[in-house]
């Protein structure tokens, strides 16, 4: 990749805090006890910047739990150029209003970032707090756009970049093309964050962060923004260069692989278990991926190498359902796959969806015996959002006939929640089948007992009973309201 000079340059990198909204996949009771996570993606834009002489500052207003002035008075000790964000579809104005408060306070350029602006590069920048948009990958274009602005050069010739014209009209200059060799990409800034804030709920220790070994995936769920993407694995010694950075410099003790599905490549995946058991890493670590992709010997190295826990998309107990998500496994092989994954001695959680095409009641309870069937430790009900980019959404858009995403993006009115293609379930029913399988998976006295027993504080106790008292009485998301910011 083309290296630039931007010493001099000052950016700071801002994750706000977020709430739970209508039409995000989990229920509020879920998202509001699931934990506090690090924003690998400003964490990576942070690296690289830094890999081209920028001196950043990453303020994570959410772990940290900042408020307005505190974060203002960060901003202004630190003296950015630029000030720059994240953003998703879903979430688009509960940054906003954060974007749109700071900018009030310290007015300096911003740029945002993120997979949603490629979906939505004009509409997005129709609100005029937002100066400078990147596109696709922050590699690609992020550095040409400081470059460029730090040496006053056109901007009409960057690709993936979305600026305004002299008319402030948005134009946008196209894709850039993707990074060939990730593992020339920056590794994300560590150092910029206290990783000890940083926990899930099921995560063993609090020094915990998140990694990525990979892009894109080869699969083609139709629910998934990755789906069809070019699969860009990163070689296992980058990957374990990574975690040993992380585990002896930052005192990072447990990993969570964000990768789509992590053992696309089964020998990749048994490389960087030994490496890491070569390297002798005292390390803990989970991964996502799918029921197709295991096999036993693969099992035994991840479990000695320190995978702790596995996170399956099972998604359906219909075999109908599953066909229509275009996922390729059978019920018998997720039976399988997951019983030889306990068998090595790695807990199994397992992502299941309600209100998928084809989901009526029957098949949702279908779901939930299905889920209670599995020897799961732990599993995740999702509401079904069709997202921007997926196929699901372009099933959503020939049924209903609108891009409500492009409406909701131009009109913070427009705030209704979207209807699911194939799928006749009312938002309310979809709200209560979705707690139902929650309470009928975590309530059951077994698995209490189980829960209990592997406590090891009060107030973990207390923030299982009181997550579990909100999944019984809650009721679905209410209209949108902008974050308190105090």
């Amino acid at each position: 990749m083309e290296r630039f000079n931007l010493e001099g340059l000052k950016v700071s990198l801002v994750y706000p805090p977020y709430g739970a909204i209508k039409n995000e996949p989990g229920i509020k009771a879920v998202k509001e006890n699931y934990g506090v996570f690090p924003t690998l993606s400003l964490m990576y834009v942070a690296g690289c910047l830094e890999q081209h002489g920028v001196e950043v500052q990453l303020i994570d207003v959410n772990a940290e739990n900042l408020t307005l002035e505190e974060t203002v008075a960060r901003l202004n000790e630190f003296g950015p150029d630029y000030v720059g964000y994240t953003i998703t579809t879903y979430l688009f104005y509960q940054t906003l209003s954060w974007v749109k408060a700071i900018k009030e306070l310290v007015d300096i350029p911003v740029i945002v970032g993120g997979v949603h602006m490629g979906m939505y590069p004009l509409e997005s920048m129709s609100h005029m707090c937002l100066d400078y948009g990147v596109t696709g990958e922050a590699e690609a274009t992020l550095p040409h756009l400081l470059d460029a602005l730090m040496r006053g050069n056109e901007l009409g010739g960057i690709k993936g970049l979305v600026w305004r014209g002299e008319d402030g009209e948005p134009i946008y200059n196209g894709h850039a093309p993707t990074i060939a060799n990730i593992s020339e990409a920056a590794m994300p800034s560590r150092h910029l964050v206290d990783n000890s804030l940083y926990y899930s709920f099921i995560s063993k220790y609090k020094n915990f962060s998140c990694l990525m070994t990979s892009r894109g995936c080869p699969y083609r769920c139709i629910f998934c923004e990755q789906g069809g993407l070019k699969f860009r694995p990163r070689t296992p010694e980058d990957v374990v260069n990574e975690i040993e950075i992380a585990n002896k410099e930052h005192g990072v003790i447990e990993f969570d692989f964000f990768d789509s599905a992590f053992t696309i490549q089964k020998q990749r995946v048994i490389n960087i278990c030994k490496e890491i058991v070569r390297r002798k890493l005292q390390v803990v670590w989970a991964a996502r991926t799918r029921v197709d992709c295991i096999s036993e010997e693969m099992l035994q190295w991840m479990a000695r190498a320190g995978c702790v826990r596995i996170y399956y998309g099972l998604e359906s107990g219909n075999r109908e359902v599953l066909r229509t998500l275009l996922k390729a496994a059978d019920l018998e092989e997720a039976n399988k796959t997951v019983r030889q994954t306990r068998e090595a001695g790695i807990d199994v959680f397992g992502y299941f969806m309600v209100g998928n095409p084809g989901d009526t009641p029957s098949t949702i309870r279908q779901t939930i015996r299905y889920a209670l069937d599995l020897d799961l430790t732990y599993a995740q009900f999702s509401k079904v959002t069709p997202m921007p980019g997926t196929q699901l959404y372009d099933m959503y858009m020939k049924e209903y006939g609108e891009d409500y995403w492009r409406k909701y993006i131009l009109d913070e009115n427009y705030d209704s929640y979207i209807p699911r293609p194939g799928c006749d379930l009312t938002e309310e029913e979809i709200q209560e089948l979705t707690q139902l399988a929650y309470v009928r998976f975590y309530y059951r006295p077994q698995f209490a007992m189980k829960s209990i027993a592997k406590m090891r504080s009060w107030h973990e106790v207390k923030r299982s009973v009181s997550t579990a008292w909100q999944m019984l009485v809650q009721k679905p998301e209410g209209q949108y309201q902008e974050m308190d910011l105090s």
